[in-house]
């Protein structure tokens, strides 16, 4: 094959920087040599040590654009890839800028709906759906997100590549113990979210609806962001401090999905959700939001089972609440805290759906699209 690099903002721990990590890891055991450059040298995650990888700068800013523009035509004329992968929106915009002055095949990788992401800075949006024009074609990573933007970007060759989880890594770190430290909070049903502790993710919503529920159990929130003081002082204000446990970016997450009970994602909206598929690997019922774009696809759109009017929806792999709605995700919680044989039931239905999103799998799915766009001319 030739030469694929991959451009992504840097490796700080979130789920589009985890997918492309174990893509990029996955080509690499595939023989395929990937090249990966970063815009700013900041890793939460690490990566195999024969693969080789580029930092524009220690750290992007605002005032770093014009440096990191002109370092990535040095390295892209230097390395002269036959396709670059673009993830986030800092190298989509590098990117495409260099249209015109390097001879290679642009492929914006989305992973989030850029409408939403950028509502109260349309600008930035504006500003992209100009520069799409430059590109090659789109990589989505769900149905639901290319739906959401179909209307509002320039019309390219498209391709579905869903983000790829490591399930060796996964069933591995699972199977380490729990420090002592944390020993204390699973002696109680856990119900545990991972995310950035940011406005997209809803877990004010989450709180609102554990501090409803009429059971003894903790709530465990894996993750940091500008959010943390806000959502420490609600839970606070419900009374529930003693029972939720904030615990902060965790390298190995999955030891703490391993003694839970519920997996639980309350996002107002999503690219795809590595996570719910992290939880299923992990084999825990999952409830999560019915939010644009990806949770639905993954837990599965079948024939509607409806516990109340409203809309619980009891999917084929798992549960789904409206967003912003804790009144229903409290409903959701105790219809399974209280029914064992449904928790059973989602637990080895989680199990089976996982499958679909396994490395091999989705690492083929990518050198095919890759071979076809070098057929594409």
């Amino acid at each position: 094959m030739k030469k694929i690099l991959f451009l992504i903002d840097n490796l700080k721990g979130g789920g589009a920087e985890k997918a492309i990590k174990i893509l990029v890891e996955g080509l690499e055991e595939k023989g395929v040599s990937p090249i990966i450059v970063f815009l700013e040298d900041k890793k939460d995650y690490t990566l195999l040590a024969s693969i080789r990888s580029f930092a524009l700068a220690q750290k992007a800013t605002k005032f770093s654009f014009i440096f990191l523009y002109f370092r990535l035509l040095w390295l892209l004329k230097d390395i002269k890839p036959d396709m670059v992968y673009a993830t986030n929106t800092k190298s989509h915009i590098l990117l495409l800028l260099t249209k015109g002055f390097i001879q290679t095949k642009r492929i914006i990788n989305i992973q989030v709906d850029l409408r939403k992401q950028y509502i109260d800075r349309k600008y930035i949006f504006f500003i992209l759906s100009k520069l799409f024009h430059f590109a090659d074609g789109y990589s989505f990573i769900s149905s639901g997100l290319y739906e959401n933007l179909k209307e509002v970007i320039p019309p390219k060759p498209i391709s579905f590549v869903p983000n790829a989880i490591d399930f060796e890594e996964i069933d591995r770190l699972k199977q380490i113990p729990l420090p002592d430290v944390y020993q204390q909070i699973f002696l109680k049903p856990v119900m545990i979210t991972i995310g950035r502790l940011t406005e997209q993710k809803g877990q004010r919503i989450l709180l609102k609806a554990f501090a409803n529920i009429r059971r003894e159990a903790h709530l465990v929130i894996l993750g940091r962001g500008e959010k943390e003081e806000e959502l420490r002082a609600l839970a606070h204000e419900l009374k529930i401090d003693d029972k939720v446990f904030f615990l902060g970016f965790q390298s190995n997450p999955f030891m703490f999905l391993a003694h839970a009970h519920i997996f639980i994602l309350s996002s107002l909206w999503e690219g795809f959700g590595n996570v719910i598929v992290e939880a299923m690997r992990c084999s825990l019922p999952v409830i999560s939001t019915d939010c644009p774009s990806g949770p639905g696809e993954i837990l599965g759109v079948q024939e509607q089972k409806v516990l109340s009017s409203q809309g619980v929806v009891f999917e084929k792999f798992g549960i789904l609440v409206p967003i912003n709605d804790s009144h229903h995700l409290t409903q959701a919680i105790e219809k399974i805290c209280e029914d064992t044989c449904m928790q059973e039931h989602y637990r080895q239905q989680s199990l089976v759906r996982a499958q679909e999103y396994d490395k091999e799998k989705i690492v083929s799915l990518f050198i095919d699209m890759f071979k076809a766009r070098e057929c594409v001319e």
